[in-house]
């Protein structure tokens, strides 16, 4: 198994369907994709309501983390690594089993006879008959799912996408129990009616009621000085406690926050795009949650994917930012989960 430190394989940096420049979008499905073809892919598989859990992740008396595999999890553990045995074309390059899913990221090295769906599909029958075998039971006996049906594929296109998808497994159990110690900086919420508007949120939404709120909006037609004279306000804001609220649209916007968070400021941060069902942040945001100093905020509560970033759209979420910046502190909120 892969930790946050683990080099690629150099096997891995010679495929010439895994590039090694960077990419400038990626991709969340693989639509029209040879799933027959080689590549290399991050599964993941969530395990059916109602079941045991497949693991515990605990901190121990010496905090160290701890990821002890449940008999049902053991059972899973079982069926990752008999993946190459019986399909020498698939090699799982690293794997975690988490309480309630799993993630593999699995290698194809050669071509497929069948579409990957399909080996999927091989693999948690071989994860039921492990069961079967554990309980005792025939063939014929009725055994509810052990996973629900289909599964989540992420194509990796890049060796920037194979580091990041490497370390996110391995990082995965930490990730959790951070989560868990800390819930209210890691909360999704549906609908956050603010001055009179709706957003969908996540973070600290704490950041709110900061007493001193700055927001950062750079103008074509600023002068240099101008300009100088914003950002050391800004900075000294971000690193005395204040908090930054921007779309952080222009590279010079998005400069000023990446400075704000270098001497530690919070950020409050609105998004041209809604929260996709079981939203993650990002490596560098996550960081930031566990902090307490981020704010996601999207304007579009009912919205889950991603909402053009036109110049309308960016002057209307500069003017709830500038809204947000202005409220007074005994702003009244309604929350709704």
């Amino acid at each position: 198994m892969l930790t946050p430190d683990s080099p690629r394989d150099t096997r891995l940096q010679s495929c010439p369907w895994l590039r090694t420049e960077p990419k400038r979008r990626q991709t969340r499905r693989a639509y029209g994709h040879d799933y027959k073809a080689p590549g290399v892919y991050m599964i993941t598989m969530t395990a059916e309501g109602g079941r045991p859990p497949l693991s515990a992740v605990s901190r121990g008396a010496d905090g160290k983390l701890r990821v002890e595999l449940t008999t049902l999890g053991a059972l899973v553990g079982e069926a990752i690594n008999g993946i190459s045995r019986h399909t020498p074309q698939l090699e799982v390059r690293s794997f975690v089993v988490m309480p309630d899913h799993i993630h593999i990221l699995l290698w194809v090295r050669e071509r497929l006879e069948r579409d990957l769906g399909q080996y999927i599909a091989g693999f948690k029958a071989a994860c039921s008959k492990l069961l079967r075998q554990a309980r005792g039971l025939g063939p014929d006996e009725l055994l509810e799912p052990l996973f629900r049906q289909g599964f989540h594929d992420r194509l990796i296109r890049d060796s920037g996408q194979y580091d990041t998808c490497a370390r996110y497994i391995a990082d995965n159990p930490r990730r959790l129990l951070v989560r868990r110690e800390r819930p209210d900086l890691f909360r999704q919420y549906n609908r956050l009616t603010i001055c009179g508007h709706d957003y969908a949120a996540y973070g600290n939404i704490f950041l709110l009621r900061n007493f001193d709120r700055r927001c950062v909006m750079i103008h074509r037609a600023d002068t240099a000085a101008d300009k100088a004279l914003q950002r050391a306000e800004w900075i000294w804001c971000a690193a005395n406690g204040g908090v930054l609220v921007s779309p952080f649209i222009s590279k010079e916007e998005k400069a000023v926050r990446d400075e704000a968070l270098s001497v530690g400021g919070n950020i409050i941060t609105l998004r041209h795009d809604g929260f996709p069902e079981r939203f993650k942040p990002s490596a560098a945001e996550f960081g930031l949650c566990a902090d307490g100093r981020l704010l996601l905020l999207a304007p579009w509560p009912e919205n889950t994917a991603s909402v053009p970033l036109s110049r309308s759209v960016s002057l209307r979420m500069n003017a709830l930012a500038q809204r947000l910046a202005a409220m007074g502190y005994d702003e009244p909120m309604t929350l709704c989960r």
